[in-house]
């Protein structure tokens, strides 16, 4: 296992396959990259970084985009990164406009688990914040997740003020069931008049949460975010912004869809290029040092209270 100057353990890896998506998100942070190259890489480039950063002690890894189902090889895709020896967990992370006819073959592919955004129960309202995508594709999509077996299938809730505040209750009451977890995520800032319009903390919502909950879990690998189990629903609240035990407890390196390490979601300035390296010839021992390189890189954004050196 490698770690990085502040003694955070690296143990996961979030790739973006694509910048492409078939929505527009009004809330999208698009990963933390700011210009789309168009560039993508292909499974077999993809499988490689992969098998590199499992020689480090990567063991889990989040395949993203854009929208990933949009990319046409994407069961392959799954099924390299699957079969890559010392990876423990595939997921994916999508919002299931294209999910109902792919699910089974992703599970089969080797697909543990997938995420989804679903940030209301609103048709319209759901109309309006994806900017063209249909609410009842989304859910038939989350259903046969659900029948496939990808478990935990998890619900990704962007609470927004004055949009979706009010829907947490009925967002958990819909989906308390067995191997479901909603996820409620503060806000990130990616535009600062929408950041400051919008933002809508969690504090008093994770408050009552505490009071009420059956069971409480701090997940210290992702990012020491707490999980409620409240009368049969599973809930986790992630709240990055400005948030310095998010960051303290970051074990995750991301990869740009155009060949890239990205060492922080919230920096774009201290990218690590593979992708060309790899195109030109460069051997295993080279792509090794580039990953190094961009473990050295990372530093937490908000850096009070870090862990110890190691």
């Amino acid at each position: 296992m490698i770690y990085d100057n502040c003694g955070r353990p690296l143990t996961s890896m979030r790739i973006s396959i694509t910048s492409r998506c078939n929505l527009n998100c009004i809330y999208c942070h698009h990963e933390g990259i700011t210009r789309n190259t168009g560039i993508e890489m292909t499974p077999e480039e993809i499988e490689e970084i992969v098998r590199i950063s499992t020689e480090f002690g990567v063991r889990k890894v989040k395949i993203t985009g854009g929208e990933p189902l949009l990319r046409k090889d994407i069961v392959s895709i799954v099924k390299k990164i699957s079969d890559v020896s010392g990876v423990e967990d595939v997921s994916l992370t999508t919002n299931a406009m294209f999910l109902e006819k792919l699910a089974k073959e992703l599970k089969i592919a080797g697909l543990n688990r997938i995420n989804i955004s679903i940030d209301t129960l609103k048709s319209k309202v759901f109309s309006e914040i994806t900017q063209g995508g249909n609410l009842s594709t989304v859910q038939r999509g989350i259903e046969k997740a659900i029948e496939v077996g990808l478990k935990p299938v998890k619900l990704n809730m962007v609470i927004m003020k004055g949009i979706n505040n009010r829907e947490i209750h009925n967002m958990l009451k819909k989906y308390s069931r067995d191997n479901v977890v909603v996820q409620l995520i503060e806000l990130v800032d990616s535009n600062e008049l929408f950041f400051e319009k919008y933002y809508y903390s969690l504090d008093e919502v994770e408050d009552n949460f505490e009071r009420r909950a059956k069971e409480i879990v701090v997940r210290k690998l992702m990012h020491g975010r707490h999980k409620y189990i409240l009368n049969g629903t599973e809930v986790e609240v992630i709240k990055p912004m400005h948030n310095t035990d998010f960051c303290a407890h970051c074990t995750r390196i991301r990869v740009t869809a155009d060949g890239k390490f990205k060492p922080c979601l919230m920096r774009d300035d201290n990218l690590v290029n593979f992708l060309d390296e790899m195109r030109l010839g460069a051997d295993k021992n080279r792509l090794k040092e580039l990953f190094k390189k961009a473990i050295g890189e990372r530093e937490p954004f908000f850096k009070q209270n870090l862990v110890g050196s190691n």
